[in-house]
C-alpha cells in the first residue's frame, strides 16, 4: 500500500470513528431513549461536541500521519499521476455529495428551520462527502483507475 492509501485508510477510519460518535450522541442518543431532541440546549451541546470531534480528528490525524511516516519513510513524499487522479475523481464525487447537503440546509434556511437541525445537516453534508470521497479512492487504489 502507498502512503496516499494508508492516509485515507487512516482518516476514512477516523471520521468513521469521530462523527460517527458525535452524530450518536446528538441526535441518536435522544432518538433511541425515545426523547425529544432539545435543539435549544442541543445547539449549545453540539457546538461544544463539534469542537470536541474536530480537535479529535485533528490529534488522530497528525499521530497517524506520523506512524504511516516513521513506519514507511521513503514512501511519505512520493505521489505519481495515478494518486492525483484517484484524489482528483474521489473529490468530484465527495464534491455531489456536499452539494446536494448545501441544497438541503438551504432549504431549511428557507422554510426557516431551527439552526441545530441546519448546522446539523450542513456537518452531515461534509463528513459523509468526506466518506464517499474516501472510500471512492479506497475502491479506485483496489481496482485500479
Amino acid at each position: 500500500m502507498s502512503f496516499q492509501e494508508k492516509s485515507n485508510a487512516l482518516m476514512l477510519g477516523a471520521m468513521v470513528l469521530v462523527y460517527g460518535t458525535y452524530f450518536m450522541l446528538v441526535l441518536g442518543a435522544p432518538l433511541l431513549s425515545g426523547s425529544e431532541i432539545d435543539t435549544s440546549v442541543g445547539l449549545l451541546m453540539s457546538n461544544g461536541l463539534m469542537l470536541a470531534s474536530v480537535l479529535a480528528l485533528v490529534v488522530i490525524a497528525i499521530i497517524g500521519h506520523i506512524a504511516i511516516a516513521v513506519l514507511a519513510p521513503k514512501d511519505a513524499d512520493t505521489s505519481d499521476e495515478r494518486d492525483r487522479l484517484i484524489e482528483m475523481r474521489g473529490d468530484q464525487r465527495g464534491g455531489f455529495v456536499l452539494g446536494a447537503a448545501a441544497l438541503g440546509a438551504m432549504g431549511l434556511a428557507m422554510l426557516a428551520a431551527e439552526h441545530f437541525w441546519i448546522v446539523n445537516l450542513i456537518l452531515g453534508g461534509l463528513v459523509l462527502g468526506e466518506i464517499v470521497k474516501a472510500v471512492s479512492k479506497i475502491i479506485d487504489y483496489r481496482r485500479g483507475v
